[in-house]
């Protein structure tokens, strides 16, 4: 085999920690809207269908009942989440605490948002970041629906501008 495919390969059993932390921000985020969509309806009141919603047929329904495609949502976001976890674990090495990483993490992004001393662009980047994901939750809350292509516009970009502006920072 070339360098080159085993390079591709290795890249995909050893993701980076930036596509390892998305993939577990996904996941937790599927996860999430599985619970609202199985408990209260994520599509303005009414349960989503994902089958229908992201393929054809209906979306929606005022039925409780659990069918397929919320089982197959639920073990994709757990995939989702194992593989972003699993992947982290592989960033940080086998000795090192996993819980300790992830919480290290969340205190540097704390600590960006109250104070500019890591630098102006690590905190603007937290403070867009809290924004898209505020903006959200209180959009979904307020028009009881956590399904708007909209909303998703405009929280994606909030938060990919944040998470580059991180990233851009870390490389400088």
């Amino acid at each position: 085999m070339s360098d080159d495919a085993v390079e591709w390969k290795t890249s995909l059993i050893r993701p980076s920690m930036t596509l390892s932390r998305i993939l577990l921000i996904l996941g937790v985020w599927a996860l999430i809207l599985n619970i609202v969509n199985l408990t209260i309806g994520a599509y303005s009141g009414r349960k989503a269908l994902w089958s229908g919603f992201f393929f054809s047929g209906d979306s929606n329904t005022t039925s409780s009942n659990l069918v397929m495609g919320d089982v197959f949502f639920l073990l994709i976001a757990l995939t989702l989440c194992f593989l972003g976890l699993k992947g982290i674990r592989n960033a940080i090495g086998e000795g090192n605490n996993l819980l300790e990483s992830i919480l290290s993490d969340l205190s540097l992004f704390g600590s960006n948002l109250f104070s500019s001393e890591n630098g102006l662009l690590r905190s603007l980047g937290s403070w867009l970041m809290v924004i898209g994901f505020i903006f959200y939750i209180c959009w979904s809350i307020f028009n009881e629906t956590w399904l708007d292509p909209g909303v998703y516009s405009v929280m994606i970009t909030l938060i990919s501008f944040g998470y580059g502006m991180l990233l851009f920072s870390d490389s400088e």
